[in-house]
């Protein structure tokens, strides 16, 4: 009879121990979404030869469109939530020559090449053995059908193209902080 109760004793107080609460296991590690610091800066056109623009970067996120031979990018600083710099071309002599410059820069590049679907909010990752659920999301178009502008400077871009800049910086926010969560570049040592 003892035991019967102790059991139960245990047994309630451990169900209201165990009740409803917050769920604080997000504040504990620190994974918060964290809106962009500042105002995103112009988008530029890069010019063969040049070098990156300056600043602090921690990922570079590049679409490149191998069939136009054009490409999109964004650089980030996942620390402190900026975006860095925005730039395009519409080359291929260009493009090859920036990615070069990119592969250089000594942050982790994250190049997309085919469309991809950018999803409406965060996504579980997928439990090995199940299949995966259904996502809801805005496909983002690496190439466009649309012919390129004439070489620099071109204007601002409007309706679907800005649009589209405004999906890729969004990606690109998103990839340089999932990443900067599992590797960064490493800080430089002091003599």
């Amino acid at each position: 009879m003892r035991k019967l109760l102790l059991l139960v004793g245990f047994g309630l107080l451990g169900g209201f121990s165990c009740g409803t609460g917050t769920d604080t296991a997000v504040e504990e590690t620190g994974i918060t979404q964290r809106p962009v610091a500042t105002e995103l800066p112009t988008i530029q056109d890069y010019i063969a030869g040049d070098p990156l623009p300056t600043g602090p970067l921690t990922h570079l996120v590049v679409a490149y469109c191998k069939d136009l031979g054009d490409f999109m990018a964004v650089g980030v600083n996942a620390s402190s939530g900026t975006v860095a710099f925005r730039l395009r071309a519409n080359d291929p002599t260009t493009t090859s020559r920036f990615l070069s410059a990119a592969y250089g820069a000594g942050v982790p590049v994250t190049v997309f090449t085919a469309d991809v679907l950018v999803p409406d909010e965060e996504v579980e990752p997928p439990t090995p053995g199940l299949p995966d659920l259904p996502i809801t999301g805005v496909i983002f178009p690496v190439c466009t059908s649309e012919v390129g502008d004439p070489l620099p400077p071109r204007p601002p871009p409007t309706g679907h193209e800005a649009l589209r800049w405004m999906l890729l910086t969004d990606l690109a926010i998103d990839t340089s902080r999932v990443l900067h969560r599992v590797a960064r570049p490493v800080p430089p040592t002091t003599p």
